[in-house]
C-alpha cells in the first residue's frame, strides 16, 4: 500500500530529474545555436517531419485497434482514435507516458475498462520492444560498435521479444526473480506483468505479432523523421551515420522514463551520442526539438482538447 506522501515525492523526483536534463542541455548548447539550427531548417525540416507526422499517428491507431478488435471490444474505429489522443494528453505530464494506461477511462460505452488498461501495456510493451529492436538493427547497419558486440545484443533482444509473445513464461520468470526485489519495485513490475498478461490474453498471440510488426515499422518511421530534421539543417554528416546515431538516441530513450512529458531526455541524449560520433551536437538538438514540438507536444494538445472536451459531456450527462 502506497504511503499517502509517496506520490508527491514521485513528482518531486521526477521535477528534480526534468530539471537537472534541462539544465545539461542548456549548459552544452546554447539556445541560440539550437534556435539557428532549426532557422536552418526551414523549411524543408518541418515539412518532412510533418508529412510524416500521419504515417507515425495512423501506424500507432492501427497498432491500437488491431488490439482492440482481436479482444471483440465493442470499440469503433473513431472511438480508438479519441482513446489514442486522450492517452497522449493524459500521458504527457507523466514520465514514461505512464498516464496512457488511463486512456480508455474518459470514454463512455459499454467496453471493460479494465481490459481496455490491460491491452494499453500490451500496446506500450509492444511499442518498447519494437523500437529497442529497430534501434539496434539501425546501429548495426549504420556501423556503430563491434558485430560481435551487437551480434549479442540482437540474441539477448531476440529472447526478450521471444519473451513478450509468451507472457506465461514472463510471469513464471517473474515469480522466481520478484523476491530479489525491492518491495515498491516488486509491487510495480509484477502489477504490470498481470496486467499485459491480461491484455494479450485477451488479444491474442497473431494479434501482439500484428502489432509488434506495426511497432517496428513505427519506430522506422521515427527515425526518418529524425534523419530528415537532421540533414535538413545542411550540417556535414553521412545518411547511415546520423541515422545510427538517432537509432542510439532512441533505443536507450525507451530505458529512460525519467522526465515529465520526456523533456530533455532526447536532446541530453542527442548532445551525447553526437558528440561522440563526432557530429554537431547543436544540430541535433535543434532536430530533436522540431520532432518534439511534431510527435510530442502537438499531439498531446489534442489530446487534451478532447479530453476537456469529454470532460464537459460527461457533466452534462445524467
Amino acid at each position: 500500500m502506497k504511503a499517502p506522501g509517496e506520490p508527491r515525492r514521485y513528482l518531486a523526483v521526477r521535477l528534480a530529474l526534468t530539471a537537472v536534463l534541462i539544465v545539461f542541455v542548456l549548459t552544452r548548447i546554447e539556445p541560440e545555436q539550437a534556435a539557428e539550427a532549426i532557422g536552418s531548417s526551414l523549411p524543408w525540416g518541418p515539412l518532412w517531419v510533418l508529412a510524416l507526422l500521419p504515417l507515425n499517428l495512423g501506424l500507432q491507431w492501427l497498432r491500437w485497434y488491431v488490439l482492440i478488435r482481436a479482444a471483440n471490444l465493442p470499440i469503433a474505429p473513431g472511438a480508438a482514435l479519441e482513446m489514442m489522443f486522450c492517452g497522449f494528453g493524459l500521458g504527457f505530464p507523466t514520465p514514461g507516458r505512464l498516464g496512457e494506461l488511463g486512456r480508455g477511462s474518459l470514454h463512455r460505452g459499454e467496453h471493460d475498462a479494465v481490459a481496455v488498461a490491460g491491452l494499453t501495456v500490451v500496446e506500450r510493451s509492444l511499442a518498447l520492444v519494437g523500437g529497442v529492436g529497430v534501434a539496434a538493427l539501425a546501429m548495426v547497419l549504420s556501423g556503430y560498435g563491434n558485430w560481435w558486440k551487437w551480434g549479442l545484443i540482437i540474441i539477448l533482444y531476440s529472447g526478450a521479444a521471444w519473451l513478450a509473445l509468451h507472457p506465461p513464461l514472463v510471469v513464471d520468470l517473474l515469480r522466481r526473480t520478484s523476491p530479489l526485489l525491492p518491495g515498491r519495485i516488486r509491487d510495480r513490475v509484477t502489477d504490470r506483468a498481470r496486467r499485459f498478461v491480461q491484455g494479450w490474453h485477451l488479444a491474442g498471440r497473431r494479434a501482439t505479432l500484428s502489432a509488434l510488426t506495426l511497432s517496428v515499422m513505427q519506430v522506422a518511421v521515427v527515425l526518418t523523421q529524425l534523419t530528415g530534421a537532421y540533414l535538413a539543417i545542411g550540417v556535414p554528416g553521412a545518411t547511415l551515420k546520423v541515422l545510427g546515431a538517432w537509432a542510439l538516441v532512441m533505443g536507450a530513450k525507451y530505458f529512460l522514463p525519467v522526465a515529465i512529458g520526456d523533456i530533455g531526455v532526447r536532446e541530453s541524449l542527442a548532445i551525447l551520442v553526437f558528440t561522440d560520433r563526432n557530429l554537431p551536437p547543436a544540430a541535433a538538438v535543434g532536430a530533436a526539438l522540431v520532432i518534439y514540438l511534431a510527435n510530442v507536444l502537438l499531439p498531446a494538445l489534442v489530446g487534451a482538447f478532447i479530453i476537456s472536451g469529454t470532460g464537459r459531456r460527461n457533466r452534462r450527462s445524467p
